[in-house]
């Protein structure tokens, strides 16, 4: 299987690996990956090699090319899967001479698969996860839907947290693909959970370190901070030691969820960014929407329902929070 995109593509790709694995339990099953998701692909039941290499985006480096070719072609393979229509990376399955290669029937590289898919992603209403199980239509396996990670044991990292008192995380951060919930929103609702009695903790990268400062700062409350600086199995520990974690469309929301932490997410309007085609999908799991028309794209301040993510309110977050936090927490009214 090929994934080379973001984390949250890559998460809601697990379940094709689950699929393939548990309906052909004899089956060697390699991921193609970059590094910075390498992590997340290891140490799983279905999972027998991961191979990865360095890049700022979703394309094999011409560099890498002739090590990622030498090593896919040692593995005589049988069959790939590519989950993203790449052209470098198709290029390298073909190259590599695998004999069924399946892809989505888009964009240039399906030059390079013998199997296309037809699926029009940014046209239908389908989510990511069922366009990826939909690829392994010619294996005819029945689709496993939601995806897992395994937390690492025991912890890389330990929060800080007090007893008896919920432990919520929220993470301003964005990866820039949709809008985002504004900042003074994020502090408002750190600051609500605290007097709620639970203990929040504010997330980020190290490039969203600023972000998170200035959440805490404003929430004008004793938070903590934990700033993923480390492996990205670090960030999988502290989501997995988390009771309800809060974040727009990103990556580390699609991973606490595949934690079996409970998440409320927070989605924007637009059509291609709709909870329905990539919100999270475990049975804890809440996604909420400014309550306007789906949109085709953003016009910023031309809209007349511009900012419309200030239209979800602090309060329906943070009750949708405090119903997930167990009846330790009573509802603020």
């Amino acid at each position: 299987m090929a994934r080379t995109d973001r984390i949250g593509d890559v998460v809601l790709s697990l379940p094709v690996l689950t699929s393939l694995k548990t309906s052909f339990p004899r089956s060697h099953i390699t991921v193609l990956t970059r590094d910075y998701t390498r992590g997340l692909l290891l140490n799983r039941p279905d999972v027998d090699e991961v191979i990865s290499f360095s890049s700022k985006d979703s394309s094999v480096p011409k560099g890498e090319f002739p090590r990622l070719l030498s090593e896919i072609k040692k593995g005589k393979y049988d069959a790939a899967v590519a989950l993203f229509s790449n052209f470098s990376v198709a290029a390298l399955l073909w190259m590599a001479g695998i004999p069924a290669r399946i892809g989505p029937a888009s964009k240039l590289a399906q030059l390079f698969f013998n199997h296309r898919i037809v699926q029009q992603r940014s046209k239908k209403l389908v989510h990511e996860a069922d366009h990826n199980l939909n690829l392994l239509a010619p294996f005819g396996v029945k689709g496993i839907r939601v995806p897992f990670i395994l937390a690492p044991t025991p912890p890389l990292v330990n929060l800080p947290r007090t007893e008896g008192r919920p432990l919520v995380g929220i993470h301003p951060g964005h990866g820039g693909s949709s809008r985002n919930w504004p900042e003074d929103r994020y502090a408002s609702l750190a600051r609500e959970l605290c007097d709620a009695g639970c203990d929040v903790v504010i997330t980020g990268s190290a490039a969203e370190e600023q972000i998170v400062e200035r959440i805490a700062e404003k929430s004008g409350r004793s938070v903590s901070r934990f700033i993923g600086k480390g492996p990205i199995q670090e960030l999988v520990s502290a989501l997995a030691q988390l009771d309800v974690f809060v974040a727009s469309s990103t990556g580390p929301l699609h991973i606490a969820s595949a934690v079996g932490t409970p998440v409320v997410g927070l989605y924007c309007p637009i059509f291609v960014c709709l909870p329905q085609r990539w919100g999270p999908v475990g049975p804890k799991d809440t996604a909420l929407t400014p309550n306007v028309e789906p949109c085709r794209e953003c016009i910023g301040e031309k809209c007349p329902h511009f900012d419309c993510m200030e239209k979800i309110e602090v309060s329906l977050v943070r009750d949708s929070v405090l119903g997930k936090a167990g009846s330790t927490v009573e509802l603020l009214r």
